[in-house]
C-alpha cells in the first residue's frame, strides 16, 4: 500500500530512541521530510546523520521549545503535516500507595506525558487550522485504558494523552486535522530497560502471541494514521498489543 507520505513533513518527539525512532525511521523509509526532536543530544545528532534529517533538542516540558520545533518544521518546509508525540518517561514500577509525590517520578510522568504533549498539539494546532489539513499522533499506552497496578500514576497520565486524543478530534475535525492515539502494550524500549528477557517469559502468557512488542510493531500504525488512508478516522485509542486484553 503506497501510503502517498513522500514530501509529506513529519516532525517526532522522542524520536531518537525507542518507539519515536522506529516511527522515524518507517518515515524516513516512506520519503517523508523530517524534524526530529529529542532531550537526548548525541543520541539526536547520530539519528538525524542516518536519516538525514533535522535534528533539534527540545525538552517537551517548555512549551516555547516545542513551539520553536514546529518553528523551524514550518520555516525550513514551509508547513507541517505531521506531528507525532512520542517523548515520555515510565518512573519506577511501584505500588501507587508505596509511591511519594516528592520524589519526581509524578512530576515527570505529568510534565513530559501529558503536558508535554499539550504542549506540542497546542504549538501545531493554530498552523494545521490554517492548512485545514493535518495528522496528530500521540502515543498512549495500554495503561491508559484499563489501567495496571505498580503504574498507576503512568496509566493515569496515559489516559489523559487519551483523553486529550479525543478532545481535540472533536475541536479540530471541521478544519481536516485527524487526531489519533496509538496504545502500545508493554513494549521493549529503552523506557523499559528494567524488563529482562526472563520478565518477558513470564509475562508473555498473557499475551495471546506470546511475546512483548517491540518498537517496529507499533511504527507501522502511527505512519498509517499519518497517511492519506486514514483519512476518516480520527479521535480513536487504537491498541497494538499483542492480544493483550483483547480490547
Amino acid at each position: 500500500m503506497d501510503l502517498q507520505l513522500a514530501g509529506k513533513v513529519v516532525v517526532i518527539t522522542g524520536g531518537a530512541s525507542g518507539i519515536g525512532l522506529a516511527a522515524a525511521r518507517t518515515f524516513a523509509a516512506e520519503g517523508a521530510e523530517l524534524v526530529i526532536g529529542d532531550r537526548d543530544e548525541a543520541a539526536l545528532t547520530a539519528v538525524a546523520a542516518e536519516l538525514g534529517a533535522a535534528g533539534q533538542r527540545v525538552d517537551v516540558r517548555e512549551y516555547g521549545q516545542c513551539a520553536a520545533l514546529i518553528e523551524r518544521a514550518a520555516a525550513e518546509h514551509g508547513r507541517v503535516d505531521v506531528l507525532v508525540n512520542s517523548a515520555g518517561v515510565g518512573g519506577i514500577p511501584r505500588l501507587f500507595a508505596e509511591s511519594d509525590p516528592a520524589d519526581g517520578d509524578w512530576d515527570a510522568m505529568l510534565d513530559v506525558n501529558l503536558r508535554g504533549t499539550m504542549h506540542c498539539c497546542r504549538a501545531v494546532a493554530e498552523r494545521m487550522i490554517a492548512q485545514r489539513a493535518g495528522r496528530i499522533v500521540n502515543l498512549a499506552s495500554e495503561a491508559g485504558k484499563l489501567n495496571e497496578k505498580r503504574i498507576v500514576v503512568y496509566g493515569a497520565t496515559k489516559g489523559g494523552v487519551i483523553a486529550l486524543t479525543k478532545g481535540l478530534a472533536i475541536e479540530l475535525g471541521r478544519f481536516g486535522v485527524t487526531v489519533n492515539a496509538v496504545c502500545p502494550g508493554v513494549t521493549r524500549t529503552p523506557m523499559t530497560a528494567y524488563i529482562t528477557d526472563e520478565m518477558e517469559r513470564e509475562w508473555a502468557r498473557y499475551y495471546p502471541l506470546g511475546r512483548l512488542g517491540r518498537p517496529e510493531d507499533i511504527a507501522p500504525m502511527i505512519a498509517f494514521l499519518a497517511s492519506a488512508q486514514a483519512a476518516w478516522i480520527t479521535g480513536q485509542a487504537i491498541s497494538i498489543n499483542g492480544g493483550f486484553g483483547r480490547s
